[in-house]
């Protein structure tokens, strides 16, 4: 399936909105550093050392936006295209498990050790279309969304037709059938 032009800039730029407080702040430190760099160029004493904070103050929050940006972009993309693309179904779970994150922070000079225990929860689901099998998986912060997924729980879940591995599960639409507050389900 060839995606419109039109369709295809309108989720380029929906995805781009979703991103504009961090271009805001990113501004702020191009800004910021940019004053730096100036002010280094126009004062005699300890001239390079403005400039190259100037220079590092635009650098860093850069380096980090080119690395992070591209796939979070490309995520909400595809969740406009699934929105507007998509079908609904109905995905069976096949397995469930915890993935156990717990650490001990440490600390010098003597300090008292926290054991901190942080967990997620994964659904492994599948579902068939066109005669073909697809698997995926759905985390969850909550323990008690996890323990209310059953192996009978029917997720409901839209998928990309022409590319059935990409698959949302619908969380609101799980929430409202498992009787749950919405903000449980994440």
């Amino acid at each position: 399936m060839k995606l419109p032009f039109s369709d295809r800039k309108k989720f380029i730029l929906l995805a781009l909105k979703q991103h504009l407080g961090l271009f805001g702040i990113w501004l702020v430190f191009v800004l910021f550093g940019s004053a730096f760099m100036y002010l280094g160029s126009n004062v005699e004493e300890n001239k390079y050392g403005f400039m190259l904070f100037g220079f590092v103050f635009i650098l860093l929050p850069t380096a980090f936006m080119l690395y992070t940006l591209p796939s979070s972009i490309l995520y909400y993309y595809n969740q406009a295209l699934t929105k507007k693309y998509g079908s609904y179904t109905i995905a069976k779970v096949t397995n469930k498990r915890v993935d156990n994150y717990s650490h001990t922070t440490s600390s010098f000079n003597g300090g008292t050790a926290k054991n901190i225990e942080e967990f997620l929860y994964v659904i492994c689901f599948e579902f068939t279309y066109l005669g073909r099998t697809y698997t995926s998986e759905a985390f969850f912060e909550h323990k008690t969304t996890f323990e209310a997924i059953t192996p009978n729980t029917e997720l409901p879940i839209q998928f990309l037709k022409t590319n059935p591995n990409k698959i949302t599960l619908r969380r609101r639409k799980l929430a409202n059938n498992l009787g749950i507050k919405p903000n449980l389900c994440n």
